[in-house]
Order: structure tokens, then sequence, then C-alpha cells
């Protein structure tokens, strides 16, 4: 399932936008059963979001569910969501490490009682308390359900903007640090996938949206989370591969082959000598591109 280029966020309670999501190609679709769900409809969005779950998986998108904050619900929410078919638990407000170790024996319980592999369902934690942002790779290391942190990039002046009293800005130098620490602290601990949010443009402003997509790439986030369906094109375009990625990988890969046979572990490709160190990234796009239904051509060795 992962890398997932893309994940959005629909309300658990609103079953209808659920059945026709298969329409924009989402890699997954978050249930989201806290902020965008009134409190008064918290209860029945629960059982609401096991039959999101059983849509989604017949369309073959990736159900996930962000369940209300740790000691806010979220337990009672991991109760009724983790059912056959669910992908993963979304942690909001992810404050420390003792969180995701409660949480992992939460969903190990309720994988043993309804009949799932263990260790089938995986963990993403989204750190937007200061403590959470700070103990980030505290976070990430906790489980080995964790496959990603997720960090923000964009305008908005939600719960980690107003932790860090920053005021958020399309430029998004201010978020810098903070993106590039939740991408390191995601991966030295053992979760490679960390998720960009891209969040804070007009809905309509399609143009902002994969501003920030390349920005969140280029920092080293290795998908999209996205809040309305017209943006899942664009991050997925963003974040597959290229023709000319392709390209350029598979010919790096074929230039080092025939290194190989000359006796030399370096070469000369495309102006740039490239070695060894260049060919685990040259395989990620390959294989991401496969993933994709890319046409790839076979490389000698392969």
């Amino acid at each position: 399932m992962w890398p997932l280029t893309s994940m959005l966020f629909l309300p658990a309670h609103k079953l209808e936008w659920v059945r026709k999501v298969d329409r924009y190609k989402p890699d997954a679709v978050i249930l989201d059963l806290e902020d965008a769900v009134p409190p008064a409809l918290k209860v029945e969005a629960r059982d609401l979001a096991r039959e999101g779950i059983a849509l989604l998986k017949g369309m073959g998108i990736a159900p996930f569910v962000r369940i209300n904050g740790w000691g806010e619900g979220g337990a009672e929410d991991v109760a009724r969501a983790v059912v056959p078919g669910i992908a993963g638990i979304v942690l909001p407000k992810a404050n420390d490490a003792g969180q995701i170790r409660e949480l992992d024996l939460a969903i190990a319980h309720a994988e043993g009682a309804n009949g799932i592999a263990l260790g089938t369902v995986d963990i993403v934690p989204i750190p937007e308390t200061t403590q959470g942002v700070y103990h980030a790779h505290a976070l990430a290391s906790a489980s080995r359900r964790c496959k990603g942190l997720m960090g923000m990039c964009g305008p908005v002046n939600g719960d980690v903007a107003r932790a860090m009293g920053f005021i958020p800005t399309m430029e998004g130098h201010e978020q810098m640090y903070l993106a590039s620490k939740t991408i390191l602290d995601s991966r030295a601990g053992g979760a490679p996938y960390p998720m960009g949010s891209i969040i804070g443009t007009r809905l309509d402003d399609l143009d902002s949206v994969r501003t920030l997509c390349v920005r969140a790439k280029q920092f080293g986030f290795s998908g999209a989370v996205l809040i309305h369906p017209s943006h899942v094109a664009v991050a997925n375009e963003v974040f597959a591969p290229s023709a000319d990625e392709v390209e350029y990988a598979v010919g790096l890969l074929e230039a080092m082959r025939a290194a190989e046979k000359t006796g030399s572990a370096a070469v000369a490709y495309r102006g740039a000598m490239v070695d060894y160190a260049m060919e685990p990234q040259a395989r990620a796009v390959i294989a991401q591109a496969r993933r994709r239904g890319m046409a790839v051509r076979a490389v000698e060795g392969e």
C-alpha cells in the first residue's frame, strides 16, 4: 500500500460523499471522526465509519479513520472503527510516545476481537502540540505500526500554528524547520512515509495547491493529505514520477550496468558523475511508476 500519493479527508458521517469518492481516485480516504463531525453526531459517526470502510475497501481505496484525541474519545473510536478492511488509524494531537503505545495495544485488542491479523492496522500520528512536535521522533519510533508522521504545509491557522505561535503564510518560510524536522523525525524513527497536509488555500485555487504539493515533495514528504476532492488529481500528478523522472532512472541503471562491465562503479551520466549511491532512488522511482501502472522498460539485472 505504501507509499501513498494522496489521502483525502472526508467526514465519517457523510456516507453520500464516500459513495462518490472513487471518481477522484485518491489512494486513501481518511474518514474523520474528529474535527469534521459535530459533537452531537460523534457516536453515530462511529457506526457510519464502519460502513464507509466497507465501501472504500470495495472501491480499492485504502480506508483510514482519524479518531478523536487520545483521552477525548479516541479509545472508544478505535473499539468501533477497527474492523476488517481498515488500513490505519490517524491519531490527532499526538503528544507523547505513551499515547502511541496505548493506541497500539487498543488496536491489537480490536484486531483480535474482529478476526484481523495482528499488526495489520497502521498508525499515522499527527504531532499538533508543542510537546508532540518536540518529541516527534519518539512518536514515530513508539510502534512498528507507525508508517509516517503527518505534517502541515499551507497557510492555515490550525492546531499546529496555534501551538507553535507562528503566523502561516503561503510562502511558508516560517514552516521550513517544522517540515524538515517532521520528515527527519519520521524517517529516523522508522516511519518512512511522512505525509504533507496541504491546507489553507481557496478550494478552487488549484495553482496554489500545486505549489504546496511541489514544495512538500521537495522537502521530502512522500505524499499529500487533502481536504477537497478536486485537489486529489493535482497531488497524484505531482507525487507520481513523471515520464522524464522515470526515463532518467532507467537510464541511470543502464549506465551503471554498462559501467560494471568495464570494471567501474562510477560513470558520467547526463553530464554528472553517478555511482551506486544513486541506485536506490532510481529503483524507488521505477517501483512507484510500475505501481501506478506506468510502462517502464526492463533493465538488465533487475
